[in-house]
């Protein structure tokens, strides 16, 4: 992967020559400029790990394919900034834009200039990642803390420049989305994990871990902020609820092996209405945000979007009608699973959701900002402990259906 010497490290170093330098090389320029830019920050609370503005500009002479407007991606300038440079999250979406997006039959924003000042070989990395999930736990904090301390003072530098979507009709997690909607996205999803089904490609994509790597690196978030959680909701929560805590205390790591061992695809990591939005007009939904793509079982998207966009208050049945319907979707695509099968995979996902998303509210290295993140989080925890109620959590990784 090419490397760039001058990459801005945050909105202030963004400049007119810049602009004109990058995307002339992403071909979008030949010889006009950028002359002036605006730029609004948009987005507060809903990407955690980016700092997202869109820029206007001034050109000497605007070609014909050239954008008015455009978005701009650099990390966030906040704490989460070193926990997106661990887990490698700026760089993977980089690599997404470059090497993945030209292949895919899901649409997604266009790509006009990405760059990194340097970069990890993909290879490499999983091999790291493979030994420190075979690691106590106690012993992959101690280093994760290390690590933290040593990113934090070696920050890298990385920049995304990609098509305004503001234009379109945006999702809005903290909204009520419609039926018609909601089964939109799903069409969009079984489309792209039709795609990637059981694909031999897959392995060819070191830079794309998949979702077992992370088991006990999952498991240790979780142990550390689960206390936390379980004190400051002691009032509220029912015995079933925890039980469950209890049961993921001691099962977490087997939970994310056992999704592991399932039939993979490409996950997109963050399938939720602030990361999609509708063009109506050619009855198209667009997916960005591409930083915490995995390799797993299709009922993990599944469960994490159905959990972030479904009320609390809707019925199993319901549950069941849009899980019968992405089914559906898969086998237009080509795919064959059971619907059994296909329904225990949501399941241990809505559990795994449960998992790494609990925790969140009280992780300190993770800031959340002022008012609609931890409001937000704090909704989908709630509608993630009314779907699970149903699950029998306690010999779900026992009962896998043909």
């Amino acid at each position: 992967m090419l490397t760039h010497a001058d990459v801005p490290f945050c909105l202030d170093e963004i400049s007119a020559d810049w602009l004109t330098q990058a995307l002339r090389e992403g071909g979008v320029l030949t010889d006009e400029r950028v002359t002036d830019f605006s730029h609004k920050v948009i987005g507060e609370g809903a990407g955690f790990n980016g700092e997202v503005a869109i820029l206007s500009l001034q050109y000497s002479q605007r070609p014909a394919d050239a954008p008015e407007s455009m978005v701009l991606k650099i990390p966030t300038a906040l704490k989460n900034r070193v926990l997106g440079q661990t887990m490698g999250l700026y760089e993977k979406e980089i690599r997404f834009y470059r090497d993945l997006q030209p292949t895919l039959t899901l649409r997604t924003p266009r790509h006009y200039y990405s760059a990194l000042d340097t970069f990890d070989d993909p290879d490499l990395v999983l091999g790291r990642m493979e030994g420190l999930n075979r690691m106590p736990i106690w012993l992959i904090s101690i280093l994760s803390k290390v690590a933290s301390f040593v990113i934090a003072r070696t920050p890298r530098r990385y920049a995304l420049l990609i098509e305004d979507l503001s234009g379109y009709r945006l999702g809005d997690q903290m909204d009520v989305c419609s039926d018609e909607d909601t089964r939109r996205v799903l069409v969009a999803m079984a489309k792209f994990h039709g795609q990637f089904w059981d694909s031999s490609t897959l392995s060819t994509m070191s830079w794309v871990a998949p979702v077992a790597v992370t088991s006990r690196i999952i498991q240790m978030m979780f142990l550390q902020s689960i206390d936390k959680y379980r004190s400051a909701n002691a009032d509220s929560l029912s015995d079933r609820q925890l039980a469950l805590i209890k049961w993921l205390k001691e099962n977490g790591i087997a939970l994310t092996e056992k999704m592991g061992e399932e039939p993979a695809t490409l996950l997109h990591g963050d399938v939720r209405l602030d990361n999609v939005c509708f063009d109506d007009a050619s009855d198209e939904v667009l997916l960005f945000d591409w930083q915490t793509m995995t390799r797993g079982p299709a009922g993990m998207d599944l469960a994490y979007f159905l959990s972030a966009t479904v009320p609390a208050e809707a019925s199993d049945s319901k549950i069941s009608e849009l899980i019968d319907f992405y089914h559906d979707q898969l086998r237009e695509a080509g795919v064959t699973i059971s619907p059994a099968r296909l329904r225990w995979q949501y399941e241990i996902g809505m559990l795994a959701m449960l998992h790494r998303i609990l925790p969140t509210l009280f992780r300190d290295e993770m800031d959340l900002g002022a008012e609609r993140g931890p409001q937000m989080m704090q909704a989908w925890v709630d509608k993630i402990f009314s779907r699970v109620e149903g699950i029998e959590f306690e010999t779900v990784l026992d009962r896998i259906p043909a």
